[in-house]
C-alpha cells in the first residue's frame, strides 16, 4: 500500500501482480510529477531560510549570490536505448518520404539529448510544433 500511494511500485521488485508497460510508465510519470513538485517546494522553502542565515552570519544575501535550484526532471529512462532506437528509427523511415515522421521523430530525439527545458522550446519551434 505506501508503494502505491508514493508511486514506487515499479521501482521495487516484489510484485503480487504484473503490470503492463503502459502501467508502470504511467506510475514512472506520476512519480517523476511528485518529485518534481517536492523539488519546487524546497526551492521556494530554502532561499529564505538562506536569506535568514545570511542575516544571522551578518552576510549581504545579494551580494552573496545564494541560489537553490533542484532537478526538474526526476525521470528514469535509458537514453542510450532510447537514442539507438531513434536513430535507426530515423535511418528506417528516410526512405518513407513522410515529413510529418520525419519531424515527429526529430522531436523526439530533441527531447532525448537536450535536458534544458528553454532550449528543447526553441527547437521544438523550429521543428513546427
Amino acid at each position: 500500500m505506501i508503494n502505491r500511494m508514493a508511486h514506487l511500485t515499479p521501482v521495487r521488485k516484489y510484485r503480487s501482480a504484473v503490470a503492463s508497460g503502459v502501467a508502470i510508465e504511467t506510475e514512472f510519470q506520476i512519480l517523476n510529477t511528485h518529485l518534481a513538485e517536492k523539488a519546487a517546494q524546497l526551492a521556494v522553502t530554502e532561499n529564505p531560510l538562506f536569506r535568514i542565515f545570511c542575516r544571522w552570519e551578518g552576510v549581504d544575501y545579494d551580494a552573496a549570490n545564494v541560489v537553490v535550484t533542484y532537478p526538474q526532471r526526476f525521470e528514469l529512462r535509458d537514453r542510450r536505448a532510447d537514442l539507438d532506437f531513434l536513430v535507426r528509427a530515423k535511418e528506417v523511415t528516410e526512405g518513407i518520404g513522410s515529413p510529418t515522421l520525419q519531424r515527429e521523430i526529430d522531436r523526439q530525439l530533441a527531447r532525448v539529448v537536450l535536458e534544458r527545458d528553454d532550449v528543447l522550446e526553441v527547437v521544438e519551434g523550429e521543428l513546427g510544433g
